[in-house]
Protein backbone atom coordinates (compact mmCIF):
# COMPACT_ATOMS: atom_id res chain seq x y z
CA UNK A 1 0.00 0.00 0.00
CA UNK A 2 1.06 2.93 -0.91
CA UNK A 3 1.37 6.05 2.18
CA UNK A 4 -0.23 9.57 0.51
CA UNK A 5 0.65 12.68 2.75
CA UNK A 6 -1.80 15.56 1.95
CA UNK A 7 -0.32 18.39 3.13
CA UNK A 8 -2.40 21.81 3.54
CA UNK A 9 -0.69 25.29 5.08
CA UNK A 10 -4.00 25.70 7.87
CA UNK A 11 -6.76 24.21 9.62
CA UNK A 12 -9.53 26.40 8.98
CA UNK A 13 -12.42 23.91 9.22
CA UNK A 14 -13.83 20.89 6.96
CA UNK A 15 -12.75 21.21 3.38
CA UNK A 16 -15.21 19.10 1.41
CA UNK A 17 -13.17 19.03 -1.78
CA UNK A 18 -10.19 17.36 0.05
CA UNK A 19 -12.78 14.83 1.84
CA UNK A 20 -13.95 13.70 -1.23
CA UNK A 21 -10.40 13.30 -2.41
CA UNK A 22 -9.24 11.33 0.49
CA UNK A 23 -12.36 9.31 0.75
CA UNK A 24 -12.49 8.32 -2.78
CA UNK A 25 -8.96 6.76 -2.95
CA UNK A 26 -9.12 2.98 -2.82
CA UNK A 27 -7.87 2.01 0.74
CA UNK A 28 -6.51 -1.05 -0.16
CA UNK A 29 -3.83 0.90 -2.11
CA UNK A 30 -3.48 4.10 -1.25
CA UNK A 31 -3.36 4.96 2.89
CA UNK A 32 -3.79 9.22 3.30
CA UNK A 33 -2.24 10.86 5.88
CA UNK A 34 -3.34 14.46 6.04
CA UNK A 35 -1.04 17.40 7.96
CA UNK A 36 -1.56 20.42 8.24
CA UNK A 37 1.05 23.09 9.63
CA UNK A 38 -1.16 25.46 11.86
CA UNK A 39 -4.08 25.38 13.47
CA UNK A 40 -6.00 22.87 16.26
CA UNK A 41 -8.28 20.05 15.98
CA UNK A 42 -11.75 21.11 16.71
CA UNK A 43 -13.35 18.17 16.69
CA UNK A 44 -15.06 18.28 13.38
CA UNK A 45 -12.77 17.82 10.96
CA UNK A 46 -14.46 14.60 9.28
CA UNK A 47 -11.02 13.69 7.94
CA UNK A 48 -9.70 12.32 11.39
CA UNK A 49 -12.27 9.68 10.89
CA UNK A 50 -11.52 9.26 7.09
CA UNK A 51 -7.84 9.19 7.04
CA UNK A 52 -5.17 7.05 8.35
CA UNK A 53 -3.97 9.36 10.87
CA UNK A 54 -5.02 13.33 10.77
CA UNK A 55 -1.74 15.20 12.28
CA UNK A 56 -1.51 18.83 13.35
CA UNK A 57 2.01 20.25 13.02
CA UNK A 58 0.60 22.93 15.94
CA UNK A 59 2.15 25.85 14.31
CA UNK A 60 1.20 29.58 14.41
CA UNK A 61 -0.60 31.34 11.25
CA UNK A 62 2.29 33.97 11.81
CA UNK A 63 4.94 31.49 11.51
CA UNK A 64 4.19 29.63 8.50
CA UNK A 65 3.59 33.07 6.71
CA UNK A 66 7.22 32.51 5.80
CA UNK A 67 9.26 29.67 4.72
CA UNK A 68 11.03 28.29 7.73
CA UNK A 69 13.74 26.04 8.56
CA UNK A 70 11.34 24.88 11.40
CA UNK A 71 8.68 23.85 9.32
CA UNK A 72 10.56 21.80 6.85
CA UNK A 73 12.03 19.80 9.61
CA UNK A 74 9.26 18.68 11.42
CA UNK A 75 7.60 17.86 8.26
CA UNK A 76 10.65 15.85 7.18
CA UNK A 77 10.37 14.21 10.45
CA UNK A 78 6.96 13.38 10.42
CA UNK A 79 7.20 11.94 6.47
CA UNK A 80 10.16 9.93 7.38
CA UNK A 81 8.64 8.61 11.02
CA UNK A 82 5.78 7.81 8.57
CA UNK A 83 7.10 5.93 5.87
CA UNK A 84 5.59 8.27 2.93
CA UNK A 85 5.72 7.51 -0.78
CA UNK A 86 3.82 10.54 -2.21
CA UNK A 87 3.61 14.05 -0.56
CA UNK A 88 0.57 15.74 -2.28
CA UNK A 89 0.52 19.58 -1.71
CA UNK A 90 -2.11 21.67 -1.76
CA UNK A 91 -1.31 25.45 -2.65
CA UNK A 92 1.68 27.06 -3.49
CA UNK A 93 3.02 27.92 0.12
CA UNK A 94 2.58 23.69 0.96
CA UNK A 95 3.98 23.21 -2.30
CA UNK A 96 7.62 25.10 -1.34
CA UNK A 97 7.69 23.27 1.87
CA UNK A 98 6.49 19.92 0.67
CA UNK A 99 9.16 19.67 -1.72
CA UNK A 100 12.08 20.64 0.48
CA UNK A 101 11.16 18.65 3.30
CA UNK A 102 10.69 15.90 0.64
CA UNK A 103 14.62 16.19 -0.25
CA UNK A 104 15.52 16.39 3.33
CA UNK A 105 13.42 12.94 3.76
CA UNK A 106 14.98 11.02 0.86
CA UNK A 107 10.86 11.43 -0.71
CA UNK A 108 11.13 10.41 -4.45
CA UNK A 109 7.51 11.92 -5.32
CA UNK A 110 6.03 15.11 -5.00
CA UNK A 111 2.98 16.65 -6.36
CA UNK A 112 1.40 19.71 -6.29
CA UNK A 113 -2.29 20.92 -6.51
CA UNK A 114 -3.39 24.03 -8.28
CA UNK A 115 -6.96 24.68 -7.23
CA UNK A 116 -6.79 28.36 -9.54
CA UNK A 117 -5.75 30.58 -12.08
CA UNK A 118 -2.65 33.23 -12.24
CA UNK A 119 -0.65 31.53 -8.93
CA UNK A 120 2.37 32.99 -10.84
CA UNK A 121 1.66 36.80 -9.86
CA UNK A 122 5.55 38.16 -9.59
CA UNK A 123 8.86 37.48 -10.92
CA UNK A 124 9.99 36.11 -7.70
CA UNK A 125 7.16 33.06 -7.59
CA UNK A 126 8.18 32.44 -11.56
CA UNK A 127 12.02 31.61 -9.80
CA UNK A 128 10.49 29.93 -6.99
CA UNK A 129 8.49 27.58 -9.37
CA UNK A 130 10.99 27.42 -11.72
CA UNK A 131 13.12 26.04 -8.86
CA UNK A 132 10.58 23.44 -7.32
CA UNK A 133 8.84 22.37 -10.37
CA UNK A 134 11.88 20.15 -11.63
CA UNK A 135 11.68 18.02 -8.61
CA UNK A 136 7.62 17.80 -9.21
CA UNK A 137 6.54 14.06 -10.08
CA UNK A 138 3.05 15.63 -11.45
CA UNK A 139 0.93 19.05 -10.86
CA UNK A 140 -2.45 18.86 -10.95
CA UNK A 141 -4.83 21.56 -12.29
CA UNK A 142 -8.41 21.40 -11.82
CA UNK A 143 -9.48 22.59 -14.93
CA UNK A 144 -7.88 22.83 -18.59
CA UNK A 145 -7.76 26.17 -18.01
CA UNK A 146 -5.45 26.16 -15.25
CA UNK A 147 -3.36 24.06 -16.52
CA UNK A 148 -2.73 25.89 -19.85
CA UNK A 149 -2.11 28.84 -17.29
CA UNK A 150 0.60 26.63 -15.55
CA UNK A 151 2.22 26.29 -19.37
CA UNK A 152 2.18 29.54 -20.38
CA UNK A 153 3.33 31.48 -16.76
CA UNK A 154 6.51 29.67 -15.65
CA UNK A 155 9.50 28.92 -17.01
CA UNK A 156 10.70 25.63 -18.63
CA UNK A 157 7.51 23.89 -17.09
CA UNK A 158 7.68 20.24 -18.40
CA UNK A 159 3.92 20.13 -20.20
CA UNK A 160 3.55 16.34 -19.67
CA UNK A 161 3.58 16.68 -15.84
CA UNK A 162 0.89 19.39 -16.09
CA UNK A 163 -2.45 16.67 -15.88
CA UNK A 164 -6.10 17.94 -15.48
CA UNK A 165 -8.16 16.56 -12.32
CA UNK A 166 -11.76 18.34 -12.45
CA UNK A 167 -12.99 19.22 -8.78
CA UNK A 168 -16.48 17.19 -8.63
CA UNK A 169 -18.99 17.10 -6.02
CA UNK A 170 -20.90 14.18 -4.44
CA UNK A 171 -24.57 13.73 -6.11
CA UNK A 172 -25.65 11.38 -3.00
CA UNK A 173 -25.13 14.15 -0.53
CA UNK A 174 -26.88 16.91 -2.71
CA UNK A 175 -29.68 14.36 -3.18
CA UNK A 176 -29.51 13.43 0.53
CA UNK A 177 -29.74 17.06 1.36
CA UNK A 178 -32.72 18.07 -0.85
CA UNK A 179 -35.91 19.53 0.48
CA UNK A 180 -38.87 21.28 -1.54
CA UNK A 181 -39.11 24.21 -2.59
CA UNK A 182 -41.80 25.62 -0.22
CA UNK A 183 -39.23 24.44 2.78
CA UNK A 184 -36.66 26.37 1.78
CA UNK A 185 -38.74 29.34 1.10
CA UNK A 186 -39.88 29.07 4.80
CA UNK A 187 -36.91 28.78 5.82
CA UNK A 188 -35.79 32.05 3.90
CA UNK A 189 -38.63 34.07 4.75
CA UNK A 190 -39.56 33.97 1.26
CA UNK A 191 -42.58 33.10 -0.58
CA UNK A 192 -43.78 31.06 -3.70
CA UNK A 193 -44.83 34.11 -5.67
CA UNK A 194 -41.20 35.50 -5.54
CA UNK A 195 -38.77 34.78 -8.21
CA UNK A 196 -34.98 34.30 -6.62
CA UNK A 197 -32.02 34.93 -8.00
CA UNK A 198 -29.07 33.53 -6.06
CA UNK A 199 -25.75 32.90 -5.09
CA UNK A 200 -23.12 31.19 -3.15
CA UNK A 201 -19.61 33.00 -2.82
CA UNK A 202 -17.37 34.99 -0.18
CA UNK A 203 -18.14 38.78 -0.25
CA UNK A 204 -14.88 39.74 -1.46
CA UNK A 205 -14.23 41.97 -5.32
CA UNK A 206 -13.59 38.40 -7.10
CA UNK A 207 -17.05 37.39 -6.99
CA UNK A 208 -18.43 40.00 -8.90
CA UNK A 209 -20.84 40.82 -6.26
CA UNK A 210 -21.20 44.78 -7.12
CA UNK A 211 -21.86 43.96 -11.04
CA UNK A 212 -24.73 41.85 -9.61
CA UNK A 213 -26.04 44.48 -7.61
CA UNK A 214 -26.35 47.03 -10.46
CA UNK A 215 -27.55 44.29 -12.58
CA UNK A 216 -30.00 43.60 -10.04
CA UNK A 217 -31.07 46.62 -9.87
CA UNK A 218 -32.59 46.95 -13.82
CA UNK A 219 -33.83 43.40 -13.50
CA UNK A 220 -36.54 44.83 -10.87
CA UNK A 221 -37.58 46.94 -13.30
CA UNK A 222 -38.67 44.01 -15.80
CA UNK A 223 -39.41 41.21 -13.12
CA UNK A 224 -41.35 43.04 -9.75
CA UNK A 225 -41.44 39.77 -8.23
CA UNK A 226 -37.62 39.29 -8.02
CA UNK A 227 -35.68 39.02 -5.10
CA UNK A 228 -31.86 38.43 -5.04
CA UNK A 229 -29.78 36.13 -2.11
CA UNK A 230 -26.55 36.53 -1.07
CA UNK A 231 -25.45 33.42 0.42
CA UNK A 232 -21.94 33.59 2.13
CA UNK A 233 -19.86 36.31 4.15
CA UNK A 234 -16.84 38.27 3.92
CA UNK A 235 -14.89 41.75 4.01
CA UNK A 236 -16.85 43.39 1.32
CA UNK A 237 -20.69 43.34 3.22
CA UNK A 238 -20.73 46.27 4.40
CA UNK A 239 -20.07 48.21 1.24
CA UNK A 240 -22.06 45.99 -0.60
CA UNK A 241 -25.21 46.22 1.71
CA UNK A 242 -24.87 50.36 1.35
CA UNK A 243 -24.21 49.83 -2.16
CA UNK A 244 -27.58 47.86 -2.71
CA UNK A 245 -29.42 50.95 -0.05
CA UNK A 246 -27.82 53.46 -2.82
CA UNK A 247 -29.56 51.07 -5.97
CA UNK A 248 -33.07 51.50 -3.92
CA UNK A 249 -32.87 47.68 -3.90
CA UNK A 250 -32.29 46.50 -0.25
CA UNK A 251 -35.88 45.84 0.49
CA UNK A 252 -35.19 42.62 -2.48
CA UNK A 253 -31.55 41.96 -1.62
CA UNK A 254 -31.03 39.41 1.42
CA UNK A 255 -27.26 38.84 2.83
CA UNK A 256 -27.53 35.42 4.80
CA UNK A 257 -24.14 35.40 5.75
CA UNK A 258 -21.66 32.23 6.01
CA UNK A 259 -24.88 29.20 6.13
CA UNK A 260 -23.60 25.15 6.62
CA UNK A 261 -27.39 24.72 4.79
CA UNK A 262 -26.62 26.14 1.15
CA UNK A 263 -27.53 23.02 -0.50
CA UNK A 264 -30.94 23.19 1.03
CA UNK A 265 -31.37 26.61 0.37
CA UNK A 266 -30.30 26.26 -3.43
CA UNK A 267 -33.98 24.44 -3.61
CA UNK A 268 -35.57 28.11 -2.92
CA UNK A 269 -33.80 29.21 -5.76
CA UNK A 270 -35.09 29.73 -9.65
CA UNK A 271 -31.57 30.65 -11.05
CA UNK A 272 -28.28 30.71 -9.75
CA UNK A 273 -26.16 33.55 -10.93
CA UNK A 274 -22.54 33.45 -10.38
CA UNK A 275 -20.86 37.15 -11.63
CA UNK A 276 -17.09 35.91 -10.65
CA UNK A 277 -14.15 37.70 -12.31
CA UNK A 278 -11.70 34.97 -11.79
CA UNK A 279 -12.00 30.80 -11.26
CA UNK A 280 -10.41 27.80 -11.19
CA UNK A 281 -13.37 25.67 -11.05
CA UNK A 282 -15.89 26.75 -8.70
CA UNK A 283 -17.60 23.59 -6.15
CA UNK A 284 -20.79 26.70 -5.65
CA UNK A 285 -21.31 26.39 -9.21
CA UNK A 286 -21.17 22.82 -9.91
CA UNK A 287 -23.68 22.11 -6.40
CA UNK A 288 -25.92 24.70 -8.00
CA UNK A 289 -26.20 22.94 -11.52
CA UNK A 290 -26.04 19.50 -9.41
CA UNK A 291 -29.28 20.97 -7.75
CA UNK A 292 -30.97 21.30 -11.24
CA UNK A 293 -30.78 25.14 -11.52
CA UNK A 294 -30.29 26.94 -14.80
CA UNK A 295 -27.30 28.97 -13.86
CA UNK A 296 -25.96 32.39 -15.76
CA UNK A 297 -21.78 32.57 -14.94
CA UNK A 298 -18.83 34.54 -16.28
CA UNK A 299 -16.68 33.41 -18.67
CA UNK A 300 -14.11 33.21 -17.02
CA UNK A 301 -11.09 30.41 -15.89
CA UNK A 302 -12.68 26.73 -15.85
CA UNK A 303 -16.45 27.51 -15.54
CA UNK A 304 -16.61 27.55 -19.87
CA UNK A 305 -15.21 23.97 -19.24
CA UNK A 306 -18.52 23.62 -16.89
CA UNK A 307 -21.36 24.55 -18.71
CA UNK A 308 -19.74 23.26 -22.29
CA UNK A 309 -21.77 22.77 -24.99
CA UNK A 310 -25.19 21.86 -23.06
CA UNK A 311 -28.23 24.01 -22.65
CA UNK A 312 -27.94 24.97 -19.01
CA UNK A 313 -27.35 28.40 -18.93
CA UNK A 314 -25.93 32.11 -20.22
CA UNK A 315 -21.95 32.32 -19.96
CA UNK A 316 -21.26 36.38 -19.96
CA UNK A 317 -18.13 38.40 -19.90
CA UNK A 318 -16.83 39.29 -16.32
CA UNK A 319 -17.74 42.89 -15.29
CA UNK A 320 -20.43 43.39 -18.09
CA UNK A 321 -23.39 44.99 -15.95
CA UNK A 322 -25.68 45.09 -19.43
CA UNK A 323 -24.60 41.03 -20.33
CA UNK A 324 -25.24 40.00 -17.01
CA UNK A 325 -29.01 42.10 -16.55
CA UNK A 326 -29.84 40.40 -20.41
CA UNK A 327 -28.58 36.99 -19.44
CA UNK A 328 -31.11 37.53 -15.75
CA UNK A 329 -33.70 38.77 -17.94
CA UNK A 330 -33.57 36.21 -20.49
CA UNK A 331 -34.05 33.51 -18.38
CA UNK A 332 -36.06 35.08 -15.87
CA UNK A 333 -39.13 35.64 -18.38
CA UNK A 334 -39.05 32.01 -19.83
CA UNK A 335 -41.84 29.95 -18.58
CA UNK A 336 -41.30 27.40 -15.67
CA UNK A 337 -40.99 24.69 -18.42
CA UNK A 338 -38.31 25.78 -19.94
CA UNK A 339 -36.41 26.89 -16.88
CA UNK A 340 -36.71 23.05 -15.73
CA UNK A 341 -35.20 22.00 -18.92
CA UNK A 342 -32.62 23.78 -18.30
CA UNK A 343 -32.03 22.86 -14.60
CA UNK A 344 -32.09 18.96 -16.06
CA UNK A 345 -29.69 19.88 -18.32
CA UNK A 346 -27.05 21.30 -16.19
CA UNK A 347 -27.56 18.45 -14.00
CA UNK A 348 -26.50 15.87 -16.13
CA UNK A 349 -23.89 17.69 -17.32
CA UNK A 350 -22.67 17.55 -13.86
CA UNK A 351 -23.58 14.10 -13.72
CA UNK A 352 -21.11 12.96 -16.96
CA UNK A 353 -18.31 15.22 -15.89
CA UNK A 354 -17.80 16.36 -12.13
CA UNK A 355 -18.93 13.90 -9.91
CA UNK A 356 -16.50 12.89 -7.17
CA UNK A 357 -16.56 9.62 -8.78
CA UNK A 358 -14.49 10.81 -11.61
CA UNK A 359 -12.87 12.63 -9.81
CA UNK A 360 -10.98 10.50 -7.63
CA UNK A 361 -10.62 7.83 -10.60
CA UNK A 362 -8.74 10.84 -12.42
CA UNK A 363 -6.71 11.27 -9.51
CA UNK A 364 -5.46 7.69 -9.32
CA UNK A 365 -4.63 7.63 -12.76
CA UNK A 366 -1.78 10.30 -11.73
CA UNK A 367 -0.58 8.67 -8.73
CA UNK A 368 -0.29 5.39 -10.91
CA UNK A 369 1.47 6.88 -13.61
CA UNK A 370 3.88 8.20 -10.73
CA UNK A 371 4.37 4.97 -9.53
CA UNK A 372 5.02 3.13 -12.93
CA UNK A 373 7.73 5.30 -13.39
Amino acid sequence: MKRVLHLIKEYTGNYPLLNELVKGLPRDRYGSIVCYLSGRSDGKNELESIALEVSYLGFSRKYTKHIRPGLIVALAKLVRSRNIDIIHCHRHKATIIGTVAAMLAGTPHVVSHVHGLARTRSLGRRFTNWMIFKRMKRIVAVSDTVKQDIVSSNWGVDSSKVVTVRNGINLRLVDQRAISKREARLRLGITDNDFVFGTVGRLTNTKGHAYLLTAFSEIRERIRSARLLLIGDGPLRSSLEQRADELGISAYVSFLGYRNDVLELLRGIDVFVFPSLAEGLPLALLEAMGSRLPVIASRVGGIPEILGESNCGILIPPKDVNALSAGMSTIGLLNEEARREMGNAARKRVEDMFTVEQMSKALEAVYESIDSK
